[in-house]
């Protein structure tokens, strides 16, 4: 007959000047038990839990400990085999994330989350919190002290920040032309001062911009003329432009080719467009 599965939780309080609450010890319980339900849920295949853990000994001497045991929810289920698979991805989930930013498999955020506190309530007031799994599957025992559980709750907080990965998008970039020339492959490059960040991106022409932006308008990018380049936008993180590989530049009016109030009002200003269309078009450089 498989043995149940339980699971042995000790809490260690510190002196009485920084004694915890009750609330503190119960929530920390709360918590744990918390996360063993959503690594369930995780690794269910409907997504429900099927599992009650309840608890069948307890002691108020120091440490308080409390031992669980995994009971079906449903009378004559056998959930051996999902309290064990359950109780083996939390014991090395949350041994992952007190040694190392890395979120642990079947760890969603909100479970992320539910750690993060688990971890920090060893700070306010608790001395110590150990975990033991009972019987023999070599699942590691957690011992988490306050400075243990400071450094694992900023694990928890890197694995759910990770840092940012570089990506490419087609778009356009509005900005004013700051430098424009060839560099050691001769290719035509253009430094663009972007109209959003104010920052200075390099942008490689290609094509049609190439031709675009040959000798005779040269004179154009020197007067400080607004335009649009179109093609890959390549991002070093999100919303972190690096560089364009353009392949289309459209520029703006000059400000006497610009409408007046007159020109907006007048019904046939649009071409029939609606206004969000025609804006749209004139963005994208449909219009002229």
């Amino acid at each position: 007959m498989a043995m149940s599965t339980r699971i042995k939780v000790s809490i260690k309080a510190r002196g009485e000047t920084d004694s915890p609450t009750v609330d503190d010890l119960l929530d920390q319980l709360r918590d744990y038990f918390d996360i063993l339900r959503g690594v369930e849920e995780a690794t269910a295949e409907d997504g429900t839990s099927a599992i009650d853990w309840r608890i069948v000994a307890a002691t108020t001497n120091s440490p308080i400990e409390f031992t669980a045991e995994a009971s079906a929810k449903h009378f004559a289920t056998n959930v051996d085999q999902r309290a064990d698979l359950v109780t083996r991805f939390t014991a090395y989930g949350l041994q992952l994330l007190k040694v190392r930013g890395e979120r642990p498999q079947y760890f969603t955020d909100k479970i992320m989350l539910k750690a993060e506190r688990f971890f920090e309530r060893v700070t306010n007031g608790l001395d110590e919190t150990k975990i033991v799994y009972e019987g023999d599957r070599n699942l590691p025992t957690l011992d988490i002290t306050p400075r243990v559980a400071k450094q694992a709750a900023a694990n928890v907080r890197a694995a759910l920040t990770p840092p940012d990965k570089p990506y490419k998008e087609i778009g356009s970039v509005e900005g004013t032309p700051r430098t424009i020339g060839r560099d050691g492959h001769g290719r035509l490059v253009m430094w663009l001062k972007e109209r959003l960040t104010g920052e200075e991106v390099k942008c490689l022409l290609t094509g049609e911009a190439e031709d675009e932006m040959g000798e005779h308008q040269i004179k154009e990018v020197w007067e400080r003329r607004r335009l649009l380049v179109f093609g890959t936008l390549h991002y070093k993180g999100v919303g972190k432009l690096n560089q364009v590989e353009g392949t289309r530049v459209k520029f703006f009016s000059d400000a006497a080719d610009l409408p007046d109030v007159d020109d907006i009002l007048d019904d046939n200003f649009t071409g029939g467009l609606s206004s969000e269309e025609y804006l749209k078009r004139l963005r994208d450089g449909e219009l002229s």
